[in-house]
């Protein structure tokens, strides 16, 4: 039986409103000062929490993150949401908003109307901790993500003398970076020990290691690639524009994981 939590249409149609109030401050800020970034948050928070509320009624009903991808997608957009606030509360990126919370929604949607069926066997605690902390790495790095790509957009109209508002106030290149570094030093750990745990659960699930394969090695190269821009960073320094791209190509590679996961649970038997 599949039941749908009581408050997603409302949930969905904040994320929907966040989105929209983030794109017309990008746009009123292209020109003249812009007062709807707060108003942006604060339909998010509200977004936040609806969802939240959401996860723990399915969670009381025996539907919890670790039953199957439908509820993790959604999870791991919740924990998304959170992160943002969490970092738009020590420097404001409305811009970067524009970007994640977009995402977000997708996330949301695609878990509550995509088919799925229920595990059948029963979570082990090396499975929550798979999900929980693969789900809290996905979320902090997909805001490194949207910081990479702002970045990226910041630098180009710098260099081609296009600097708007979006480049001379609000949205600082060093601080984008700084937060870059940050978000993937905090979200690397948690994806390693994710990736960890996630061996020795496939391990525990004897049937499930081949078909599995694809999803592991996408996983190991991301994060071999997470590794090699830590690297880069500490070692030769790498900063700016190579390490926003090198960001953008490691979530790009974590969103194809999240996809094959999607389409394993989805399709598979």
């Amino acid at each position: 039986m599949t039941l749908s939590p009581p408050l997603f249409p409302l949930t969905l149609g904040l994320y929907a409103v966040a989105c929209t109030l983030y794109y017309v401050h990008l746009a009123v800020s292209l020109s003249r000062e812009s007062k709807f970034s707060r108003p942006a948050d604060i339909v998010l928070l509200l977004g936040f929490v609806s969802h939240g509320v959401d996860i723990t009624w399915l969670c009381l009903h025996g539907l919890h993150p670790g039953v199957n991808v439908r509820e993790a997608l959604s999870f791991v957009a919740w924990l998304t949401a959170g992160a943002y606030l969490v970092v738009t509360r020590r420097a404001q990126l409305p811009t970067v908003g524009l970007l994640v919370v977009p995402v977000v929604l997708v996330l949301e949607v695609a878990a509550r109307f995509a088919p799925g069926q229920e595990t059948r066997r029963g979570l082990s605690p090396v499975g929550t901790l798979h999900i929980v902390l693969s789900s809290a790495g996905v979320a902090l790095l997909s805001i490194a993500a949207g910081g990479a790509a702002v970045y990226l957009i910041v630098e180009r109209r710098l260099k081609q003398k296009q600097a708007t508002r979006l480049g001379r106030r609000g949205i600082a290149l060093e601080t984008l970076d700084t937060i870059n570094q940050r978000l993937v030093l905090a979200g690397f750990p948690m994806f390693t020990l994710a990736l960890v745990a996630g061996v020795i659960w496939m391990a525990e699930l004897h049937s499930s290691v081949d078909r599995m394969a694809p999803q592991l090695a996408l996983s190991v190269l991301t994060w071999m690639l997470y590794a090699g821009l830590l690297v880069a960073r500490r070692a030769a320094g790498w900063r700016g524009g190579r390490a926003a791209k090198l960001t953008l190509v490691g979530f790009a590679l974590l969103l194809t994981v999240l996809m094959t996961y999607f389409i394993h649970g989805v399709f598979g038997s």
